[in-house]
This record gives C-alpha cells, sequence and structure tokens, in this order.
C-alpha cells in the first residue's frame, strides 16, 4: 500500500467519522426544533431568560398530561409576549395561588387587556393582563429522546447566548 493510499483511507475514514459525530451530536437540536418550532427554538437562543422549561410532575400547566411531562413556558416579560385564544396562561389568582387555564376570550379595559379563563373545574374567571406570568409553549412527552433533547437544549440556551457570540 502507498503512502498516497494510505492518507486518503484515513482522511475518509476521518471525514466520515466526523459526519457521525455531526449527526449524532444534531439530534436533539433537530427534536427540539421539532417539537417548539423553528421560530421559537431560534428566539430561545436571542431571549433566553424569558424561557423556562421543567417537569410537571402534578399535571397543574396543561389539560391531558401525564405525570412527568415536559412544560415548556414563555415569561409574560418576553419582549414578543402575546397570549392568544385558546393558549394556556400561567398566573397568580387573587388568592395569590398559582394557576394555570385556557384563555377563551380576551377583551380590553381601557389599556389592560383582560383575559376569560377556562379550567377543568368551571369557566368564566377574569385575568387581567397584570396577574399573568407567562403562557404554555409546548406540553413534552416525558421519553428518552425528549430527555435528553430538552435538557442539551437548556444547556445549550443557557450557555450559548447569542448575544454574547457577536457581542
Amino acid at each position: 500500500m502507498t503512502l498516497k493510499r494510505w492518507i486518503d483511507k484515513n482522511t475518509l475514514k476521518l471525514v466520515i467519522k466526523f459526519c457521525l459525530f455531526f449527526l449524532i451530536a444534531s439530534i436533539p437540536f433537530i427534536s427540539i426544533s421539532q417539537m417548539i418550532g423553528i421560530d421559537t427554538f431560534l428566539d430561545s437562543f436571542e431571549n433566553s431568560e424569558y424561557y423556562l422549561c421543567f417537569q410537571d410532575e402534578d399535571g397543574l400547566y396543561a389539560t391531558n398530561t401525564n405525570d412527568k411531562d415536559y412544560v415548556i413556558i414563555q415569561e409574560s416579560s418576553h419582549p414578543g409576549f402575546s397570549a392568544e385564544k385558546n393558549d394556556f396562561i400561567i398566573y397568580l389568582t387573587n388568592d395569590n395561588e398559582l394557576s394555570c387555564s385556557r384563555v377563551y376570550h380576551i377583551s380590553s379595559i381601557g389599556t389592560t387587556k383582560r383575559y376569560h379563563t377556562q379550567d377543568k373545574e368551571s369557566i368564566g374567571h377574569h385575568v387581567l393582563e397584570n396577574q399573568v406570568l407567562g403562557k404554555v409553549i409546548k406540553v413534552v412527552d416525558d421519553n428518552i429522546l425528549n430527555s435528553i433533547s430538552i435538557s442539551v437544549w437548556e444547556i445549550s440556551i443557557n450557555n450559548l447566548n447569542i448575544r454574547a457570540l457577536f457581542s
């Protein structure tokens, strides 16, 4: 075997290993961008401080969730925050308890939005804009691929802040 042939074989092996590594390393990012949408995925890197993700062990934050599903929340302080009809909003009740309900109508009192919510027990609560803490972006099933994807995403948005890279 000549030296040139040996270098070509090793170069080819190295390129194949690199491509496989790149594909395996990008699976969590592809998975999470499919789960939450590409716009939210990209925004989470630019505005990482406005996104929370945790396991909902009590089933509090959305209907039809299983134990330990992941809940991804956008905080109401996000510059582009907007709760729409059928979104699940997280808010403080008049008794200062945390609650989550689906918005079924939005009205305004002057410049303040009022969300009419619907939850499991009742319909017809009014939630003022200043009571809203955030909204549920996505509820993600708890499985091994999703767990890895969410963990990699959270580490990435907290450590790979785009603003830090370009400043």
